[in-house]
């Protein structure tokens, strides 16, 4: 039977996104750990891809693939109603998905910028084999943390995946590599060594909750 504390909760989160977190024998406690755990450790992620390191190469002007063409036609016309439209206020509007388009392109006017831009958009990098295989190294890492993201934005669970700290080391090994100052402004902020210690914590607080109704 659930508690009244549970079914208020049901009510503002939704009793099906809640159904997400339960497993077999799950009490409620262990549900509303895990939900809260993995809400812990989403915000903590978004906070990492909060970054516009891409702002000092607005200078770089190159011919776009359909999609990514699409996609600045998209964020120009959402700023149609500006006087003073600026490189810097469209790459500020641009969205993951076009950074990754430009890296995981194959087409060959892709492949000749970056060898031109590598070192300016990754001065941190030392190349390993060439340009044209590490760009395609890092795209994949890119692409796969586009992917994390977009779970979190859709609100999917992902706290019981194994590769978190795999990823988490990722994305700040990536932040390095372009502005080593921002994996430090990160650093800061970061807080997922310590949300992963938090389910413990969170287990008895919400127990003593639960019980005290």
């Amino acid at each position: 039977m659930k508690s009244n504390f549970y079914k208020s909760l049901e009510k503002s989160i939704s009793s099906s996104r809640l159904s997400t977190y339960k497993q077999k024998d799950y009490t409620e406690v262990e549900i509303l750990t895990d939900y809260i755990l993995n809400t812990k450790i989403s915000q903590n992620f978004f906070y990492l891809y909060e970054t516009n390191s891409f702002n000092r190469y607005k200078s770089k002007k190159e011919i776009h693939s359909r999609e990514c063409w699409k996609m600045l036609c998209g964020v120009k016309h959402k700023l149609r109603h500006l006087s003073n439209l600026t490189d810097g206020k469209i790459i500020a509007e641009l969205n993951f998905g076009f950074w990754t388009e430009l890296l995981t392109s194959t087409d060959q006017k892709y492949i000749d910028m970056w060898r031109t831009i590598f070192e300016d958009v990754f001065p941190n990098y030392k190349i390993q084999i060439s340009i044209d295989h590490d760009k395609s190294l890092i795209a994949s890492k890119i692409d796969d943390i586009r992917g994390l993201r977009n779970r979190i934005f859709h609100y999917e669970p992902i706290y019981h995946y194994d590769d978190l700290e795999h990823k988490h080391t990722e994305i700040f090994e990536i932040l390095g590599w372009l502005n080593s100052d921002m994996k430090l402004l990160n650093e800061l902020f970061d807080e997922f060594k310590h949300i992963q210690k938090d389910k413990e914590s969170i287990y008895k607080k919400l127990n003593r909750i639960i019980e005290s109704i």
